[in-house]
Order: structure tokens, then sequence, then C-alpha cells
């Protein structure tokens, strides 16, 4: 079984357009998630690097969510707000072992959800970013 250094992993739930909270689907996230998979293919890291679709990762308020883990148990960071031009830097950043910290959703935002992924279990250190 493969296993990769680092994944991502693309929230592409969809709600109904009525629900309140949105959903990353509704703001392209499925197309986001399928560019990513391009893009680690272009860069040759697919087998370093994959980009798996996800359900909720209970990030709605961060529009388009991504959760970056590592396979050696490091704690996870959440990028938010994704767009589609935002797929390349992402790509070579996490095939790099970067974070592209502009992306970055802070601590104390993501904190709440630490225990996502099981991943450390802890929440990635907060660098005083501003989310949006």
């Amino acid at each position: 079984m493969p296993v990769r250094e680092r994944y991502l992993f693309i929230c592409t739930n969809r709600r109904k357009d009525d629900d309140p909270r949105g959903s990353c689907a509704a703001k392209g996230s499925e197309k986001i998630a399928d560019d990513l998979k391009v893009a680690l293919g272009k860069l040759g890291v697919a087998k370093k690097v994959r980009a798996c679709k996800s359900s909720c990762l209970d990030m709605c308020e961060a529009g388009v969510s991504i959760l970056v883990t590592g396979s050696a148990g490091e704690a996870g960071v959440f990028y938010g707000h994704v767009k589609p031009e935002d797929v390349e830097e992402i790509a070579k950043a996490t095939a790099e072992g970067r974070i592209v910290d502009r992306l970055r959703v802070p601590a104390s935002v993501a904190s709440p959800h630490e225990n996502l992924g099981g991943v450390g279990g802890q929440a990635p250190p907060d660098d005083g970013a501003k989310d949006g």
C-alpha cells in the first residue's frame, strides 16, 4: 500500500442551495480537486502527494477548504477561500513541503476543528495571519 508524504483533502461537500452554511461544492471545490490532481501529475509528484476529495471538513465559513496533512503525523494545516487560480501554487508548495501562508486559515478559526483527520491532535500554530 503506497503511503504518500502529503495529502490534500479537498472538501467537496454539497448542501441544498438554500442552506445558510453554503457548501464547498457549490463554490467550485470539485473542479479544484480535479485540477489539483492534474497539477500534481504534471509536476511528477503524484506518488509523493495525493489530492483526495473529502466530505465536509466543518470549515464552511472559510469557503472552499483544504486540509493539508502529512503521513508522519504532524499537525494539519487548513487552507480557506481557495480559488482555481490557487491550484498551481498549492500543488507546487505541497510538493516542496511548504505552506501557502496567504491561504492558511488561522488557528483561531481552525482550532474548534482540530480533531478532524486525527493528525497529531493539535491545530496549526497561529501565525497571526488574517483569514480572507
